[in-house]
Formats: structure tokens, C-alpha cells, sequence
């Protein structure tokens, strides 16, 4: 079995992924991203152990970003027909590509023209997120940051977050000011988690409430 999650909604995708989650709660779930997996490796989830009781879920998440072209037909025949429930978490995916994955029997989930439609004004207003970078209170900052990651992607928010230091940044005209350090700071936390294993939510966190 092969789902496919796609939206840049963070909301959307987790209301999808707990429905199928419940639907398997006997599986054991494996969460797997593109720093520790690529495409080609999902063959050896094929065939589950014979001493499970059930089919393992594999929930893999923003592994076919830029990378639609080894998702190959026939490693697609093999998902489907696989007794392993694949899920694929995306932020974007081509409409031709989608639309091939669901020629061929893969489960899609996208959000309807309503729901993208209010994730467009959403995504507009993502633009807010990076007046937290200016904000003195540090508890104002932590209560605009945690309604932020409860509607959007860590990674979307990252991105506004680098544009707008790099803003302030040029606006310092120093080597040394805050915003020159809090950049630096949100480059390195950003690698460590990557590197450690950490959640990327709450390293950004720390490093926010650190200025």
C-alpha cells in the first residue's frame, strides 16, 4: 500500500496522517527523512519479518523534494504491491507527477480548491512570522513562535526567519551586532539538529529566546 500526503499546510498534513495512523494503530510506524534514507533504499522494506504480527508503516517525510524521477514505475508497483503501508509526506509535489501517481493506484491526499484557497491566505500571512525576530519580550516571542510552528512548516518559517535577520543584518552594518550573531546561531542550531537528531522545532526555539 502507497499513501501520498501533499500540502504545505502543516494542519492539513497532520489531520491526513492521524486518520491513517489510527486506521493502522497495530503497525509499527518508522520515520524516516532524507538524511537518513534516499528512494532507491525503500526496496528493503519490501517484505516485512515473518515474527511481525502486522505490516509495518513507513512514514517518510519530504524525501521526493527535487528527487520525482527516482520514484521510478516499477519501485512504484513494488510499494503498492508491498504488504508495507508506505506514507509519503510532502510539502509540494508537480501536478503532473501527482496525477501519474494516481493513474497508477496511489493513494493521494491534496487539500480541495477551498482548502488551498485558504491555505493561500495562510501562506501570505506567514510574512507576520518574522516580526517575532524584532520583538523585546522574550515571552512575546516564544507565544508568536509557537503559533507559528502550529500552522506552518518549521521549514517555511525558517526560510522567512533568514530573510528577515539577513535584513536586520544590513540594517546593523557590523560584524558583531545581535542580528549578525543570531544569524550565525540559527545556521549552526539548524546543522546540529540535523546532525544530532534533534527535533528542528525546538532547536530554532532556543535559539530564538537566546537574543
Amino acid at each position: 500500500m502507497l499513501t501520498l500526503v501533499v500540502a504545505d499546510t502543516k494542519s492539513y498534513r497532520a489531520a491526513q496522517i492521524a486518520a491513517l495512523l489510527k486506521q493502522y494503530a497495530s503497525s509499527e510506524v518508522i520515520m524516516l527523512d532524507d538524511t537518513v534514507i534516499t528512494i532507491s533504499d525503500l526496496e528493503q522494506y519490501l517484505y516485512p519479518s515473518l515474527f511481525t504480527i502486522s505490516a509495518p508503516l513507513i512514514h517518510t517525510r519530504f524525501i521526493l523534494d527535487a528527487k520525482e524521477k527516482e520514484l521510478t514505475a516499477a519501485l512504484i508497483k513494488k510499494l503498492l504491491a508491498s504488504p508495507t503501508i508506505f506514507l509519503f509526506e510532502e510539502l509540494s509535489l508537480s501536478k503532473p507527477f501527482i496525477t501519474s501517481l494516481k493513474k497508477m493506484g496511489v493513494d493521494v491526499h491534496t487539500p480541495s480548491s477551498a482548502e488551498a484557497s485558504a491555505g493561500k491566505v495562510k501562506k501570505e500571512s506567514l510574512f507576520g512570522v518574522t516580526s517575532l525576530i524584532t520583538m523585546a519580550n522574550k515571552k512575546d516571542r516564544w507565544m508568536a513562535y509557537q503559533k507559528a510552528i502550529a500552522e506552518y512548516p518549521i521549514e517555511a518559517i525558517l526560510g522567512m526567519l533568514y530573510w528577515k535577520v539577513r535584513d536586520m543584518v544590513l540594517k546593523e552594518k557590523k560584524d558583531n551586532g545581535t542580528y549578525h550573531m543570531l544569524y550565525t546561531a540559527l545556521l549552526e542550531a539548524h546543522a546540529a539538529a540535523w546532525q544530532e537528531g534533534t527535533p528542528l522545532e525546538l532547536a530554532i526555539e532556543k535559539t530564538l529566546l537566546l537574543y
